[in-house]
C-alpha cells in the first residue's frame, strides 16, 4: 500500500512538472525572442524580469519535486549529488534580484549588488543551489523592511598557504566593505544550530534550513550576522573558471576615462554603491543627497553626466533633470526610477531628451547607457542596438536537416523562430505517428523530439526509428519530463542526448553544435569509406 502511494505520488508530481514546464516554454522561449529585439532600455528590463521570475518559478517546482514534504526526512533527500557547472556570478546575483524586483518596489525596498572586482566573472559552482540560498536569504532580510537589501561578493584569501581563497557572500541591509570583515563575521558570526529546522511548518525557518544544507553541500559555511547590520553571510569554495574568448564582458570606457559623474541620491548607501562601481570605471563620481545640493553643485563645476533617482528629498527627479536641461540643454541625463513609476511620462517634452533606467539597477544596463549617454554627446547620435546573438551563420557552419518532434502549437513555432534565427529551416511533427511517417520520406540529421505527445509518445517513435531505420539520426529529448529517471529512460529508449523544458537558449546552441560536429565527423567518415570502395 505504501508503495503504491509513493508510485501514485511520483506519478502526480511528474505530471505536474510537464503541466507547469510545457507552457512556461512557450513563455520563455518567446520572452528571450522578443530580448532578441530592438528594444528600450525600460522593455528590456521588463523582458529580463520576466525571464529570470520564470526561472525562478521552475527552480520552485524543482524544489517541490525534490521536496514534496516538509519533514525532515525529505530535507535531506532533497540534497542530491552537488552539480557544478561554469557559473556567471553576476547573473545569478542579476537573477535574484529580479524575482524581488516587484516585492522590493511595494515595500520601497532598494535592492543593491556589490560585486568585487577581483571576484571573476564565471566560478565552477552549482548554479541551482547557489541561486535558491540567495533568493532564501535575500527573503528573509527582506522581512525586516530595511531600507536597502544589498548582496556582496568577495573573494576571501587566507594567510595560509594550504587554505585555498574562497568565495564570500553576504546578504545585508548595508554592504560589508572588504573581504577581512567578512573573513572575521565568518569566524564569529552567529552559527545555525542544526535544530533550526525543527519547526517546519514556518516557512522561514524552512528556506533558512535548506540553505543551511546547501550550503555545507558545497562546503561552504553559513552564518547569521546578529548586530545592526543583520542579514546572513556564507562561503563557498572558489574555482575560477577561465572564460572563453569573446564571453568576458568589457567594462572599458576608452575615450572617456575620468570623466565627471553628477550622481543625486538620498539614500547614502545606495550612492555609495554606484559611485563605487563608477570608479571601477575609471570615472569621478560626486554625490549630491538633494536636488538643492545637486543645483548648486552643477553650477560651481562641470559634470559630464548626471545620474539621478526620482524619489528626491523636496522635489521629485524629473522636474530635477527638467531645471538641469534648462541651464545646460546638451548634459546627457540618466533617470534611475522606481518600477512601475510612470510619472516621468508626463512630461512629454524632457521624457524624450533623457535615459531611463529602471530599478533594481544592473551593472551592465548601466554601464551600456553610460557609455551611450557619452557617445551620443560627443557624436550627436545615440549608440546602436546590440547586435542580435542569434547568427544565421550557424546553419551555414553547421548545415543540419532538423525535424522538431512537438505537439505544442506555441513551442511549436519558437523552435521554428529559433532554429529561423540560426539559419535552419525545421520541419515539424505533432506526434510519433507522425514523426516515423517523415522520417520514412525524408533523411534527417537531427530529431529534437518531445516525450509526452499524443497517440504515439517520443520514446515510443525513437524505438521504432532505431529499428526501422538504415541510415540512423541523432535524437535529442526536449522534455518537460525532468523527475528522477526520466533522462535514463529516454538514453535507454536510443535517444542520443537530453534537453529540459524551458529550453534555454544557449543550451539548445551548445548542444545543435555538440552534435553537429558528431554527424559532421560521420558523414566525412562515410565519404572517405565511399572513396575507397
Amino acid at each position: 500500500m505504501q508503495k503504491r502511494s509513493a508510485t501514485a505520488r511520483e506519478k502526480l508530481l511528474s505530471s505536474l512538472s510537464h503541466e507547469i514546464r510545457t507552457p512556461m516554454n512557450g513563455i520563455l522561449g518567446m520572452a528571450i525572442l522578443l530580448e532578441e529585439t530592438n528594444l528600450h532600455p525600460e522593455q528590456k528590463a521588463y523582458i529580463e524580469t520576466i525571464i529570470s521570475s520564470g526561472k525562478i518559478l521552475l527552480d520552485k517546482v524543482d524544489e517541490v519535486m525534490a521536496n514534496d514534504t516538509l519533514e525532515q526526512s525529505k530535507i535531506d533527500q532533497a540534497i542530491n549529488a552537488v552539480q557544478q557547472k561554469n557559473t556567471d556570478l553576476r547573473n545569478c546575483v542579476e537573477e535574484v534580484i529580479d524575482t524581488f524586483a516587484v516585492k522590493a518596489s511595494e515595500k520601497n525596498i532598494e535592492l543593491l549588488y556589490d560585486i568585487n572586482e577581483e571576484v571573476p566573472l564565471e566560478v565552477l559552482t552549482d548554479n541551482h543551489r547557489l541561486h535558491q540560498v540567495l533568493t532564501n536569504l535575500v527573503e528573509m532580510v527582506m522581512a525586516d523592511n530595511p531600507q536597502q537589501v544589498c548582496i556582496g561578493i568577495h573573494i576571501i584569501k587566507h594567510n595560509s598557504i594550504t587554505t585555498p581563497p574562497a568565495l564570500g557572500f553576504t546578504i545585508t541591509a548595508k554592504p560589508l566593505d572588504n573581504a577581512a570583515s567578512i573573513a572575521m563575521l565568518l569566524a564569529e558570526g552567529k552559527t545555525l544550530p542544526d535544530n533550526t529546522i525543527g519547526d517546519l511548518q514556518n516557512t522561514a525557518i524552512l528556506g533558512l534550513a535548506i540553505s543551511k544544507k546547501l550550503v555545507e553541500e558545497m562546503a561552504g559555511e553559513i552564518k547569521a550576522i546578529d548586530n545592526t547590520n543583520a542579514g546572513f553571510i556564507f562561503n563557498i569554495p572558489l574555482h575560477a573558471v577561465t572564460p572563453l574568448a569573446g564571453t568576458t564582458v568589457n567594462y572599458s570606457l576608452k575615450g572617456f576615462e575620468d570623466k565627471s559623474v553628477l550622481i543625486v541620491n538620498s539614500n547614502i548607501v545606495s550612492a555609495s554603491v554606484l559611485a563605487k562601481k563608477l570608479r571601477q570605471w575609471k570615472m569621478q563620481p560626486v554625490v549630491a543627497a538633494s536636488s538643492k545640493e545637486a543645483l548648486q553643485l552643477i553650477n560651481e563645476q562641470s559634470f559630464n553626466l548626471v545620474i539621478t533617482e526620482m524619489n528626491l528629498p523636496e522635489t521629485n527627479g524629473i522636474q530635477l533633470l527638467a531645471n538641469i536641461k534648462n541651464i545646460f540643454p546638451q548634459l546627457p541625463v540618466i533617470l534611475l526610477n522606481p518600477l512601475n513609476d510612470v510619472r516621468y511620462k508626463e512630461q512629454h517634452t524632457i521624457a524624450k531628451e533623457i535615459t531611463v533606467l529602471s530599478k533594481p539597477l544592473k551593472h551592465h544596463t548601466l554601464f551600456d547607457n553610460v557609455l551611450s549617454s557619452l557617445r551620443s554627446k560627443n557624436t550627436g547620435q545615440m549608440q546602436d542596438m546590440p547586435a542580435n546573438k542569434l547568427s544565421a551563420d550557424f546553419a551555414k557552419q553547421y548545415p543540419l536537416k532538423i525535424l522538431v518532434a512537438e505537439d505544442n502549437p506555441v513551442n511549436q513555432k519558437w523552435a521554428i523562430k529559433i532554429l529561423g534565427k540560426l539559419g535552419y529551416e525545421a520541419d515539424v511533427a505533432g506526434n510519433g505517428h507522425i514523426v516515423l511517417d517523415m522520417v520514412g520520406k525524408a533523411a534527417y540529421d537531427l530529431i529534437l523530439m518531445d516525450v509526452q505527445m499524443p497517440e504515439m509518445d517520443g520514446l515510443e517513435a525513437t524505438r521504432m526509428i532505431r529499428v526501422c531505420l538504415s541510415k540512423q539520426p541523432t535524437i535529442i529529448a526536449m522534455t518537460a519530463n525532468v523527475m528522477h529517471g526520466d533522462r535514463m529512460a529516454c538514453i535507454q529508449a536510443g535517444m542520443d542526448d537530453y534537453i529540459s523544458k524551458p529550453v534555454q537558449l544557449g543550451e539548445l546552441v551548445n548542444m545543435l553544435e555538440k552534435w553537429a560536429l558528431v554527424i559532421t565527423d560521420k558523414k566525412l567518415a562515410a565519404a572517405d569509406t565511399l572513396k575507397e570502395w
